[in-house]
């Protein structure tokens, strides 16, 4: 029996030690001791007052922390990290009304949504209710956000948002002779279905994205004409204001109406544009079509204006005789 422990006892001493639970304090292997001259401590953030007890709160220990807040409350210069909540709470209820949500407002501000909720609801589920102090550089962040006066530009892609600035931009591109066909083509949108609905005014709501397309796209045609004339029937058809009837300062406000704007034109400003367009490539026949008049009545003008035709003008007409005796001949022959 004693033979047997003895044995065993041996055997054990030669086997190799495992990994002690605490590397730091146990001895490795072969007997040697650890280093206990390094001290762990130095690893933490010091304080930068003492330099000799780790740092806590705006890199002090708290001994040195109290001395300074008591020196800087006596001289009149202590600004605490915390203030009151509540303004920044209802700065947050006022964008809330305005369309942000507290997604959007996280982007906006780098606050976590779950920092703004805290904030405004605190937690129920730990029986706290909201928060009484905030960091003063959340409540700096949140409150630098603006009250839009629209909601539309700065809501999240899915937030809906009113239709009516939508509508009145969409038919007042119609009435400048784009189709409805056209403008969603160039919106990436299904001519059909919901979007007759935003175009006849019968959508009371549109998501943030759709209403940003919009807008941007009004910006970008409300200056060119479009050459749909069915379009521009349409349009005056049902009164549709054209776009620089309207304000874009106030065209998302039911109550602003549109000023109707009286353009006078004149014969040389129908050949400037003829002979414009003409230039840019377009032929004689559409661009006849474009100012809104025939070919005779362009050649018409420029007799009045006494103005020299264009080749182009010329060749038009050359064609269109040419054609007129081939149809008159193949009658003849029939």
């Amino acid at each position: 029996m004693t033979l047997t422990t003895n044995a065993a006892l041996v055997d054990a001493s030669q086997r190799r030690p495992g990994p002690h639970p605490n590397p730091a304090t146990a001895d490795v292997a072969g007997g040697a001791a650890a280093d206990r001259s390094v001290d762990h401590r130095q690893t933490k953030p010091q304080c930068v007052t003492c330099q000799q007890q780790p740092a806590r709160t705006r890199g002090m220990c708290p001994a040195c922390y109290e001395r300074d807040r008591t020196r800087q409350k006596a001289y009149g210069r202590w600004e605490s990290q915390h203030v009151d909540a509540q303004p920044v709470r209802d700065h947050v209820h006022t964008l809330r009304n305005a369309g942000i949500s507290n997604k959007r407002l996280g982007e906006l501000t780098g606050v976590s949504t779950n920092t703004i909720q805290v904030l405004m609801t605190g937690r129920p589920e730990r029986g706290y209710g909201p928060t009484k102090k905030v960091l003063r550089r959340t409540a700096d962040r949140i409150l630098a956000v603006p009250v839009p006066e629209l909601a539309f530009p700065v809501a999240s892609p899915g937030r809906i948002v009113p239709a009516f600035g939508t509508t009145r931009r969409l038919q007042a591109l119609v009435a400048n002779g784009y189709s409805q066909r056209e403008l969603c083509r160039r919106l990436g949108w299904a001519w059909q279905g919901n979007a007759t609905a935003l175009f006849l005014g019968r959508a009371e709501y549109v998501v943030a994205r759709r209403a940003r397309e919009v807008a941007d796209l009004f910006i970008q045609l409300q200056l060119v004409p479009g050459n749909d004339a069915r379009a521009r029937n349409r349009g005056r058809a049902n009164g549709w204001p054209a776009p620089l009837d309207w304000d874009e300062d106030t065209i998302d406000d039911p109550n602003h109406h549109p000023e109707p704007t009286v353009v006078t034109r004149s014969i040389d400003d129908d050949l400037d544009e003829f002979e414009y367009l003409l230039a840019a490539g377009v032929d004689g026949t559409s661009a006849c079509r474009r100012v809104g008049v025939t070919v005779s009545a362009m050649v018409k003008r420029y007799e009045r204006a006494h103005r020299r035709a264009p080749a182009a003008l010329s060749a038009v007409i050359a064609a269109a005789a040419r054609s007129a005796r081939a149809s008159q001949n193949a009658q003849v022959a029939s």
